[in-house]
């Protein structure tokens, strides 16, 4: 027989961060590697990078609204299974370098969709969507129209114009 008590105990652990909806309906998923929080369904649409960002500030989910677009070091965090690419992996693009000059040929990746998660993607089985390319918060350098993209379906880090539509994953630490 379940106790009268166990729902409302449920509620109390989702609210401090102990239990987490996992990806079979649930919203988001705290990775346990890096203690970040993710949505696990990405945003419905591509987007610019400046509606990405806004997005992901005004995103209201799993009773959370402190989402934003993930920095470049918080994308490398979800990456798995290419070791140039992970973090510490021999790519140097992160928060501490962000220009053209921190692009080496390791951010270019690995093999196509041979990744551990769901359909070949470079991040964990817990995520869903498509494994494509998907913004970060994180401008090139200084420049006011450059951003880094990510993709997962290469596990690869690239400098691209913010002019395109890509797709959004936000994260809250």
């Amino acid at each position: 027989m379940v106790s009268k008590a166990l729902p409302a105990l449920i509620v109390l652990l989702l609210s401090v961060g102990l239990l987490t909806m996992a990806h079979s309906g649930g919203e988001v998923w705290k990775d346990p590697a890096s203690g970040l929080t993710w949505q696990v369904q990405p945003a419905d649409k591509k987007l610019n990078w400046e509606k990405a960002k806004a997005y992901c500030q005004n995103l209201k989910l799993g009773g959370h609204s402190d989402w934003h677009l993930p920095t470049a070091s918080e994308l490398r965090s979800l990456l798995r299974g290419c070791p140039q690419t992970v973090n510490n992996g021999a790519c140097r693009v992160n928060d501490e370098c962000l220009g053209h000059g921190c692009w080496n040929e390791s951010c270019a990746g690995c093999a196509l969709n041979g990744g551990p998660g769901p359909n070949g993607a470079y991040w964990p089985a817990e995520m869903a969507g498509e494994n494509g390319w998907y913004w970060s918060s994180s401008a090139v350098g200084r420049s006011v129209n450059g951003a880094w993209l990510f993709s997962f379906h290469y596990a690869s880090i690239v400098p691209s114009l913010t002019y395109g539509e890509c797709r959004v994953r936000c994260v809250r630490n």
